[in-house]
């Protein structure tokens, strides 16, 4: 090294301490707070009025009034594992699904389980009752288990994205 690069050096040998404290006061900068999780009993609540829409959109056969309730990319997944993704095919296997019965009469749907992920996405396991006149057959009750991915859209409306059911024969009323 010669003497006259020792006058280049100095700048450099200044500038080591200012950018360790920088570096070492980034590494005990407290990192953001996560976002608050969303009260469960809000987003119970909020579920729960959409989640009573789907009874009259099916007891009424309303095919666009179902897939209105789900989002624009979602998915349905019938018992029998037929499945559907996207509001326009949602809405064209509704209207398929309806035209396999008479009628239906809704009973309840509750939420069993809620898990609150975030203030815009939450996870439930619900069931709902129903009596159904199939075609040809006569009127049966139902119990649907049913598990419920949800997505809140910008306009603060809760739209399920992915749905799966697993219907089944309502158990004997006991004694």
């Amino acid at each position: 090294m010669r003497v006259s690069d020792v006058g280049r050096l100095v700048p450099l040998v200044r500038m080591v301490p200012l950018a360790a404290s920088i570096a070492l006061a980034a590494a005990c900068a407290e990192a953001p707070a996560a976002p608050a999780r969303a009260d469960d009993a809000t987003v119970r609540a909020a579920l729960t009025t959409e989640l009573a829409k789907f009874g009259p959109a099916i007891a009424t056969k309303d095919a666009a009034g179902v897939a209105k309730l789900f989002t624009e990319d979602g998915t349905w997944i019938l018992p029998d594992a037929t499945t559907y993704s996207g509001r326009a095919n949602i809405e064209a296997g509704a209207k398929k699904f309806f035209e396999t019965f008479e009628s239906a009469s809704m009973g309840q749907m509750v939420i069993d389980k809620l898990v609150t992920i975030s203030d815009s996405e939450a996870l439930t396991f619900s069931h709902g009752t129903y009596s159904m006149t199939e075609t040809g057959k006569p009127p049966a009750n139902h119990v649907n288990p049913f598990a419920d991915y949800w997505k809140k859209g910008n306009d603060g409306v809760w739209h399920v994205a992915y749905e799966v059911n697993a219907d089944g024969p309502a158990p004997p009323a006991q004694p």
